[in-house]
């Protein structure tokens, strides 16, 4: 065989085998034997024109095995058994091959119609791995040649491995960090290079510019993502990772929870005592109705403080509070609001006595931080005590008696 021909595909393989990982790298050209392959079937070594494998027989499969799994490149083929022959009538061969156990792991059909002169042969790139036999079936009439069998090289090519981000629950008011990580799965000696983009919408940041990445085999990194939700519920965006593999868009995801403050008399309405002789109370009762999951600390609320004030704040007083609850999932307060007063004659008569409760809570902070505050309005019209208006009554009649005694 006239190997100078293949002096170029020879020298990349070389190029390969010395920048490859694996110590059997080499390009098998049979000059002087199978190399250390095992033949079967018909398949036969022949050195005229140069050393070379050939198909003994079509119609049935011929193959070689190797002695470990090997990764195989490429191999060449030729129509002729050997230089020199005239013969055949097929064109078409079925190469298979096959690992260890016996699995196909890759397969192609050739036509070798072109390839009828022993200078031009024909290029078959595999590029699989753990390789432990290849079968070749001719069909009708031609017997093929096998030659340069490129093996234990592997292209350096990089490959983008990424996946999605959950920051999972995160409390309302509050935020959470997540990464996204890019990895190069790619053949030893590839380079990875590319950027990682921003995020999009309210809830996530950074929302503006790339990080770039050069990453070798095996080696990653990562961008770091925000994630502050602003109410509660499913959230995500996606970035667009960009590089010289492939592209990938990921998807960041995350829900935000939080307490849900509830209260009998509705916030920011108004609490009335009505008309009061001396001393009335209300009630109160504060809840977490929060319809997520009881998460702890994501959905806790706590009642940090409660205070009355304006101009009539000293005749209201609030009972049963104590600063610091904490109430988790439907958990309530029991709250009791007092109103006396000390009637002062007829200047009190119908007087409206009014203040504001405003009771601060952790909603929409960090539990334990000061969030959300939530205020009633409070009102009650001072009368006189029913005890003063019977003796009112008393003195006016005696002194109408007294009068009319008199005459």
């Amino acid at each position: 065989m006239q190997k100078k021909i293949f002096f170029v595909l020879t020298f990349f393989a070389v190029i390969s085998c010395f920048y490859a990982p694996q110590a059997l790298c080499a390009t098998l050209t049979f000059d002087s034997g199978a190399e250390g392959l095992s033949l079967g079937g018909s398949m036969t070594w022949n050195g005229t024109g140069g050393g070379h494998l050939y198909c003994e027989s079509y119609g049935n499969d011929d193959w070689f095995t190797f002695s470990s799994p090997t990764h195989v490149t490429s191999f060449q083929m030729n129509y002729m058994p050997w230089q020199g022959y005239g013969g055949g009538s097929g064109s078409n061969v079925t190469i298979k091959a096959f690992n260890v156990s016996g699995q196909e792991i890759w397969s192609s059909t050739q036509d070798l119609s072109g390839y009828k002169s022993w200078t031009s042969w024909k290029t078959v790139a595999v590029n699989t791995a753990n390789v432990s036999k290849m079968t070749f079936y001719a069909t009708n009439g031609f017997w093929p040649s096998i030659d340069n069998l490129v093996i234990n090289t592997v292209t350096e090519t990089p490959a983008l491995t990424a996946s999605n981000t959950n920051f999972g629950n995160v409390r309302v008011g509050t935020s959470a960090n997540a990464s996204v990580t890019v990895t190069n799965t790619g053949t030893s000696g590839s380079t990875l290079t590319g950027n990682i983009g921003a995020a999009s919408g309210a809830e996530f940041s950074p929302v503006s510019g790339t990080q770039s990445f050069s990453l070798g085999q095996n080696q990653g990194y990562s961008r770091t993502y925000t994630y502050t939700p602003s109410a509660r519920g499913a959230d995500s965006t996606n970035v667009t990772v960009s590089s010289n593999a492939t592209n990938s868009t990921l998807t960041l995801t995350g829900t935000g929870v939080s307490p849900v403050f509830h209260s009998s008399v509705a916030a920011g309405s108004t609490i009335d005592f009505g008309e009061v002789g001396y001393i009335a109370n209300q009630a109160l009762t504060i809840q977490n109705l929060t319809t997520d999951p009881d998460l702890g600390n994501l959905t806790d609320m706590t009642l940090l403080s409660a205070v009355i004030t304006g101009a009539d704040a000293n005749y209201f007083t609030l009972q049963g509070f104590n600063p610091g609850t904490k109430l988790s999932k439907n958990q309530l307060q029991n709250l009791s609001i007092e109103f006396m007063h000390t009637y002062g004659g007829r200047d009190d008569y119908g007087r409206v006595r009014n203040a504001t409760l405003t009771i601060t809570t952790d909603v929409n902070a960090a539990l334990g931080n000061t969030g959300t505050a939530y205020s009633f309005s409070l009102q009650a019209v001072t009368i006189p005590e029913p005890g003063t208006i019977h003796l009112l009554g008393i003195f006016l009649l005696l002194a109408f008696c007294k009068k009319n005694l008199k005459f």
